[in-house]
């Protein structure tokens, strides 16, 4: 892909463009008083502009700041190419496509203070759109109803407003224009989207564009870094793309900086516990003022995978102590020790000099990474669908084994009646017979007796013969009750059988649950 391709959609090859010393030292010898007629007539209307501002009661601060930043940002404008910085003013597009090279050079050595806002401007595009402008004023003057999300969106910001850049005086007076514009910029995104509405954070991203531009351009540009550059996602509930960030992360520390990536490791020391806040600020919260604006320029011209180079930078130069301490020493340097002091105090330019030095984390690189995170998350997804559909099939052959187990019950206690009415039967016709046996004596005793017997000896044949019907039916009740109680020992079979193989079945799906959980984890 071009240079000039990457540059239309606001972004820079970095790694093979970083100046050389000779061609920084070039560019710093082409000042000002050289330039063009058409080049110091841009630069007086924007001395105006700067003269304008200034009288603004929204002045810039941060320049009254200066002695306490880096010297760069003071007196090396006058060693700007202005020249360059005027046609790139003028004619963005056409300068982007026939200097590429030059204006990555250009952006390493820093955007001059005086035009740093409007080429954020052209370099995000976000000028492209004039009815979005309008729309800010329209979120500003939108009121809320009381109790809604809205509203509890600008009760969190009003909280925050005061906890935002609160050593930089413009943002200090809880009145005056630095709060109020921090308010307006944040109350009207978080009605512009929603889905995002307002997030802790946010605010360190918009004051230094406040710093650098009205309140209107500020909401524009801040809509394009969060839709165009994908900063958006950092944001979201899920926060998708903040976790696609740690991920990167997490494997070019441990690919870069393995003895720290272990040592973290050992220490328990997870990346989401301190990078997450440089990534969702573009490092604001813990850099200078100055220094922020220098990553900035590089975020609007390469895009969000700087943040992750830069990270590398920062702790490859403090690996050495980070690797003496332990998991409290570690996580108040990381939160709030001195790990960026250095930069504070070393060239503006060092801190975007160490990123460039880590070649390895490239644009190839970083994709490649994201389509791994996808791929393992689609798998993770598939696994937890997997897992889902064994959890559903396991409660179901619990609920069939408790319907088996119930049967077994009822036809094991319908079995014993079964069972004990059989004897019963038994014992009766064992009665019987006992007695038909009985009266067949006593009737042949009967037969040898006297004919003045034989009436008795009829009724004894009655007797015998109601005996013998009644041990007849017995005897066909008691064949009933041994097939019905056949039916039901083959029934229980077949029921223990049912269970046996659901039980079996159930057990599988319990291994294969819980291999699956040992997979996931």
């Amino acid at each position: 892909m071009s240079s000039s391709s990457n540059l239309s959609r606001g972004t820079l090859e970095f790694p093979g463009m970083r100046p050389s010393n000779a061609e920084g030292r070039g560019n710093g010898g082409r000042g000002g008083g050289d330039g063009s007629p058409e080049m110091d007539m841009l630069l007086s209307q924007l001395e105006a502009q700067n003269q304008q501002i200034l009288k603004d009661r929204k002045a810039r601060v941060f320049a009254h700041e200066a002695p306490n930043a880096p010297a760069q940002e003071g007196g090396a404008d006058s060693n700007v190419d202005w020249e360059f910085w005027g046609s790139l003013i003028n004619n963005y597009d056409k300068v982007t496509r026939a200097e590429p090279r030059k204006l990555a050079q250009s952006v390493y050595l820093g955007i001059p203070s005086a035009v740093r806002g409007t080429v954020w401007q052209l370099m995000a595009k976000s000028r492209s759109d004039p009815e979005l402008g309008a729309k800010f004023h329209r979120l500003v003057a939108q009121k809320t109803e009381p109790g809604s999300e809205e509203a509890k969106h600008e009760k969190q910001i009003r909280h925050d407003l005061a906890r935002t850049f609160p050593k930089l005086e413009y943002f200090r007076d809880a009145n005056g224009a630095g709060q109020e514009g921090l308010y307006n910029v944040l109350r009207a995104y978080a009605l512009f989207d929603p889905e995002v509405g307002y997030c802790q954070g946010l605010s360190f991203v918009v004051g230094p564009l406040l710093l650098n531009m009205p309140d209107e351009e500020a909401f524009c540009l801040l809509v394009r870094l969060m839709h165009t550059y994908g900063l958006r996602g950092h944001f979201l509930p899920s926060m998708d793309d903040l976790q696609l960030r740690l991920y990167q992360f997490e494997h070019v520390l441990r690919e870069n900086l393995p003895w720290l990536s272990r040592h973290f490791q050992e220490q328990g020391i997870m990346p989401t516990m301190y990078v997450s806040q440089w990534l969702m600020t573009m490092f604001a919260y813990r850099l200078p003022i100055e220094l922020t604006f220098r990553l900035f320029d590089v975020v609007f011209a390469e895009g969000l995978d700087c943040l992750v180079r830069v990270a590398l930078a920062v702790l490859k130069r403090s690996q050495t102590r980070l690797l003496s301490l332990e998991f409290e020493a570690i996580m108040q340097y990381l939160n709030d020790g001195p790990l960026f002091a250095f930069y504070s105090h070393a060239a503006p330019d060092m801190l975007v000099r160490d990123a460039n030095l880590i070649t390895s984390v490239n644009a190839r690189h970083l994709e490649r990474l994201r389509r791994q995170y996808i791929d393992e998350m689609q798998r993770r997804m598939e696994e937890e669908d997997e897992g889902n559909r064994i959890r559903v099939e396991n409660q179901e052959l619990r609920e069939e084994c408790a319907r088996l187990r119930a049967a077994i019950q009822d036809v094991t206690a319908a079995h014993e009646d079964m069972v004990w009415s059989q004897k019963e039967v038994q014992a009766e016709l064992e009665d019987e017979r006992e007695e038909a046996a009985h009266l067949r004596q006593v009737m042949a005793s009967l037969k040898a007796k006297q004919p003045s017997e034989q009436p008795a000896v009829a009724d004894l044949q009655d007797d015998v013969d109601r005996l013998a019907e009644k041990n007849v039916q017995l005897t066909v009740k008691n064949q009933q009750l041994e097939d019905s109680l056949q039916d039901l020992e083959e029934a229980l079979i077949q029921i223990k059988t049912l269970y046996a193989e659901s039980e079996n079945q159930r057990e599988l799906m319990t291994k294969k649950f819980e291999d699956l959980k040992r997979a996931l984890s």
